[in-house]
């Protein structure tokens, strides 16, 4: 019986392929493959099986590699295949951590920064996520949601980073599907840090980002301990 070939999960549009470089080509597919769960934990990713899918050489598939495994979405040793890197609690918890740190430090920036208009735009996110009721969905939109919250800071350098954290999470909780599912409690958290926002009220926003952010961690967690118990 033959099997079907996970590479297959990488999609290629060739005109996106001609206007962006190569490797940023391939960096956008395998990413997206791995946080969607397409490509598993552990899974080996073959440079010269990565040619052959994209049709290109192997120079830009070495260079997007290098970015994954720079970005925390792959590991790889001298003279060894890449693989993506598996989730653990341990991994889970720093991510976490650091996404806490550096959200809790941008906000304080938001206030001083966002306008009337980003907060009633903030506002109607919260509306259109109440809406949503498929799990996969209101993930992508909770990563917009925070997103949105944070581009008013002005550190683009931050937010950069936050965005990757951002999907790690993202992937984490979509990995952890169904066992992980708080929408109607986090998105009366996500009201109470705009509201605090709009207060300006710098002390509340920061408690409440951070509680909001260490809830879900611990949902996450609990749901991949659960899974590797034997």
């Amino acid at each position: 019986m033959q099997t079907a070939n996970p590479l297959d999960a990488l999609k290629i549009e060739r005109g996106l392929l001609e206007r962006q470089t190569a490797a940023g080509y391939v960096a956008d597919s395998l990413r997206a493959a791995i946080q969607t769960g397409a490509l598993s934990d552990g899974m080996e990713l073959n440079q010269v099986a990565l040619a052959e899918h994209f049709g290109i050489s192997r120079v830009p598939i070495r260079e997007a590699l290098r970015a994954l495994e720079g970005e925390g979405w792959i590991t790889a040793t001298p003279h060894r295949r890449a693989v993506v890197q598996a989730v653990s609690p341990a991994r889970i918890q720093e991510t976490f951590e650091i996404r806490a740190l550096l959200e809790t430090h941008l906000i304080e920036k938001v206030i001083a920064r966002i306008s009337d208009e980003q907060i009633a735009k903030l506002k109607k996110a919260c509306d259109r996520m109440d809406q949503i009721a498929d799990h996969q969905k209101w993930v992508a939109a909770n990563a917009d949601f925070h997103h949105e919250l944070l581009e008013s800071a002005g550190s683009p350098m931050a937010l950069e980073l936050a965005i990757q954290l951002s999907s790690q999470v993202e992937r984490y909780l979509r990995l952890s599907g169904e066992t992980v599912i708080r929408e109607s409690e986090a998105g009366r958290e996500h009201r109470d840090i705009v509201a605090a926002v709009a207060a300006c009220d710098v002390e509340a926003a920061r408690r409440l980002i951070r509680t909001h952010i260490e809830h879900t961690r611990g949902r996450v967690v609990d749901a991949i301990s659960e899974e590797e118990k034997p």
